[in-house]
């Protein structure tokens, strides 16, 4: 009975001697791979995050080039049509001006309702000063054309005030490029952690 009992003892001690081991190292590689596990979890959350972010950026690079390139077209215009010493020498030469720039104006309209989409708040009203800049533009040169129209050889706006209204177009344009940049160096995440501070 004494070997018996003995050769229990010894099994159970042999057992235990064997069985801790196995269960931390069982712990051990659980452990491990939990972290590797959410090792990759965050690897893909960051891979989704940039791929999101470039999906948000493309279009909006996009549509903001254009929206810029618009309005240097329409600069470029202006100083060649409207910044000389004196505007048209007829009416209907500074009619096609005035409707020419009208029409750019709307091209500038279309390309900002792109902006306003799929753009951030800052950079839409970035967009509507430079519009409001190019409507007070519109508006000078069909001043114009009704004094032209009243007095051939008088100009209702001068040269130093053409001059202003392009630099304000100008200006706004620079504003909107600066606003665009930061637009696009946004990736959300400000927003979500402030939303997390927010929600604890």
């Amino acid at each position: 009975m004494n070997t018996a009992v003995a050769a229990m003892i010894g099994s159970a001690a042999g057992g235990v001697l064997v069985g801790v081991p196995a269960l931390f190292s069982a712990y051990w590689v659980r452990q491990s791979q939990k972290e590797q596990l959410t090792a990759q979890v965050e690897q893909v959350r960051l891979q989704i995050k940039a791929q999101a972010l470039e999906q948000r950026r493309e279009p909006r690079s996009r549509h903001y080039a254009d929206f810029v390139y618009g309005i240097e077209v329409l600069l470029d215009y202006l100083h060649d049509h409207w910044l000389g010493s004196r505007l048209g020498s007829d009416a209907d030469e500074m009619e096609s001006v005035l409707a020419e720039v009208r029409r750019q104006e709307r091209e500038l309209h279309g390309l900002w309702s792109r902006v306003a989409i799929e753009g951030t708040s800052a950079v839409a009203n970035a967009g509507i000063e430079a519009l409001n800049a190019v409507g007070q533009v519109s508006t000078c040169l069909s001043q114009d054309l009704t004094g032209r129209r009243a007095d051939p050889q008088e100009d209702v706006t001068s040269r130093r005030e053409r001059r202003q209204l392009w630099e304000a177009v100008t200006d706004c344009q620079d504003t909107f490029i600066v606003t665009a940049r930061r637009g696009l160096q946004d990736d959300g995440t400000r927003r979500i952690s402030l939303a997390v501070r927010v929600d604890e």
